[in-house]
């Protein structure tokens, strides 16, 4: 698919939206995730930190009897890691990608997430934005500077380590 041809369809989805989304709050921008992808929201909490991994996995967390891996969107679109401040909430957010042996995994975000609607009239693609490599869109959604993760993307990423 060309460019202009994916920003075509991109803008087709966006014309078309009427979704029940979670903002997260991450370093610089908000993260727009649609709200059945996510199983919870808790307070930040000490995680298990692997001797060795990639620098985007923070660590682990128990969570319902399952050790949950816990990743820095930042650090995976090639930024630098956050430091968690006390704000910080950890989401957890269920797999959505085919072939990943994992069911869930979640994302320390810099603040608390936000319910919100969203409608075309609501959010505008910014086509000419760059994209980092964890993200699929960006966008304005009333006025605030948003991205749509690429949940292959990071599910594949995630998925590769817990392979390594």
């Amino acid at each position: 698919m060309t460019e202009q041809t994916e920003a075509a369809t991109q803008s087709e989805i966006l014309a078309a939206l009427d979704l029940s989304t979670l903002l997260l709050p991450v370093t610089g921008q908000l993260l727009v995730v649609p709200s059945a992808v996510v199983a919870e929201i808790i307070k930040r909490r000490e995680l298990s930190r692997p001797e060795s991994g990639p620098e985007w996995l923070l660590g682990t967390l128990q969570w319902h009897g399952v050790a949950v891996p816990v990743v820095s969107f930042e650090a995976m679109n090639g930024e630098a890691t956050p430091d968690p401040g006390s704000c910080s909430r950890i989401v957890i957010l269920n797999t959505i990608t085919d072939g990943v042996s994992i069911r869930h995994y979640a994302m320390l975000t810099q603040g608390v997430p936000h319910l919100l609607r969203l409608t075309p009239e609501s959010m505008e693609a910014l086509d000419d934005e760059p994209v980092g490599p964890a993200e699929s869109l960006k966008a304005r959604i009333f006025g605030q500077f948003a991205a749509i993760p690429d949940f292959d993307y990071i599910e594949g990423l995630i998925g590769g380590a817990e392979a390594g």
